[in-house]
């Protein structure tokens, strides 16, 4: 009877060792999607200033009223959330592509070609920058967990997914505007690599 007991706490800790050994490895390589996660968003900001009729304060502005709108107005999150399962069947699909922001940038893409009409370049950045963090939120508030782990857990699942949205808002900006994505993108690894470089200097120093 005893030897049973000793099995079946045996086989109990397993699992735990091995749950904790996977946050640890999703940790350190969330600390290494971090550093691509700052490059991106440093060479995504230098990309939009040096278009020249981009303007990065209608982004910075849309965003700062999406977090608002959420907060003091109307919670979308719910209507969000039924808009992506409506186009995704799948939960992954859904958490990675912001169907709203696809088919706006399709439509300011087509439409204008279509009916010979103009559209105003600010509305567009500031729609664009409102369904952004409007699927950043979605994100996470669908991927946050309680416990230790599942916090790891949300921190590189979200990590990936903020630099999925930020490389798809670049393509929608390039609907309308000459964003040299392309560069970003080249900036963004070398620089990420760099700070990854740098972080373990420190560590090993």
């Amino acid at each position: 009877m005893n030897s049973r007991k000793g099995v079946s706490v045996i086989e109990e800790k397993a699992p735990a060792k091995q749950n904790y050994f996977l946050t640890l490895i999703k940790f350190f390589l969330f600390l290494l999607i971090f550093c691509f996660l700052v490059s991106f968003s440093k060479q995504f900001y230098h990309g939009m200033k040096s278009v020249e009729d981009l303007n990065v304060d209608i982004l910075f502005l849309s965003v700062l009223s999406a977090f608002s709108f959420y907060t003091f107005i109307a919670d979308l999150n719910d209507f969000y959330k039924k808009m992506q399962n409506f186009f995704f069947h799948s939960a992954f699909a859904s958490y990675l592509v912001p169907s709203f922001l696809i088919l706006l940038g399709l439509g300011y893409f087509i439409l204008p070609r279509v009916f010979n009409a103009e559209i105003d370049k600010d509305v567009f950045i500031f729609l664009g920058g409102f369904i952004a963090t409007s699927h950043l939120i979605f994100v996470a508030r669908e991927t946050k967990g309680n416990t230790f782990a599942a916090f790891i857990n949300y921190l590189f699942t979200f990590s990936i997914l903020y630099i999925v949205v930020l490389f798809l808002l670049g393509v929608y900006l390039m609907a309308a505007f000459k964003l040299d994505l392309h560069k970003i993108l080249v900036d963004g690894v070398m620089g990420g690599a760099t700070l990854i470089k740098d972080l373990f200097g420190q560590i090993l120093h």
